[in-house]
């Protein structure tokens, strides 16, 4: 068996999130991006990075009129604010009530910050859709049914679901032309998200053997800040570690 096959559904839907940290933090840092040079890290690359997650995000052509960029940040920062609220309100639900159904909508998904939410949110409608209508799922049909009903109380009504939809497509489909649809089959986006993984698995590795400093590589998603150390047992209030 081959090891894309060996990936699991989660590892795949975190990599957009993790590969837009990664080329953020490349694209931010010239130490990072010199570093990475020395083992052919080269401009081709970085923009094979950025088409691979285009690709998953359903994004295909970067050539956009000023109106349609405006209209795109528009969109990113609605979506922005609308996964955290929302998915919270829907992950209680459907965890106290349609607890299967919870798992499969929220399995590797979480909110995210900036452009990020753009991909959770299309992950999250996606995952509504496959509950209202996937033909690999017949079994569950009645109770995915239900699950959206309870949603349907919590405001994640059919209407609403459409609007955030189209502005997820707003943020994605910049200028794209209308025959240039996405192929949203199961297969197709597994694929898709293989070679991303793929892409990811490369250069994170890779980054870890020629980068040193912690800060960048947590500016490159590929470390954690340090939590705030507890206080001290009869330490005085405040003189907490600082992040690191």
């Amino acid at each position: 068996m081959s090891n894309a096959e060996h990936l699991s559904r989660q590892t795949l839907e975190e990599t957009p999130a993790r590969v837009l940290a990664f080329l953020r933090g490349v694209g931010t840092s010239a130490v990072i991006r010199t570093a990475l040079a020395g083992r052919g890290y080269s401009s081709e690359e970085h923009a094979q990075g950025w088409e691979l997650l285009h690709r998953v995000s359903g994004y295909r052509d970067p050539r956009a009129t000023p109106t349609d960029a405006t209209d795109a940040q528009k969109a990113i920062v609605e979506l922005d604010a609308w996964d955290e609220p929302n998915f919270r309100v829907s992950r209680a639900a459907l965890e106290r009530l349609h607890p299967e159904q919870a798992a499969f909508v929220f399995e590797g998904l979480s909110a995210q910050v900036g452009a990020g939410a753009v991909l959770s949110v299309c992950t999250f409608l996606d995952r509504l859709d496959a509950l209202e209508s996937a033909p690999e799922r017949i079994t569950t049909r009645d109770a995915d049914h239900a699950a959206l009903t309870t949603l349907v109380k919590r405001g994640i009504t059919s209407a609403e679901r459409m609007r955030v939809r189209k502005l997820v497509q707003m943020a994605q489909a910049i200028g794209a032309p209308a025959e240039a649809e996405i192929d949203s089959t199961a297969d197709a986006r597994r694929a898709d998200l293989v070679a991303l993984r793929a892409w990811f698995d490369d250069w994170s590795e890779t980054a870890r053997t020629v980068i040193t400093r912690r800060d960048h590589l947590i500016r490159l998603g590929l470390a954690k800040r340090k939590k705030a150390a507890k206080r001290a047992e009869g330490g005085e209030e405040g003189k907490g570690g600082t992040e690191g």
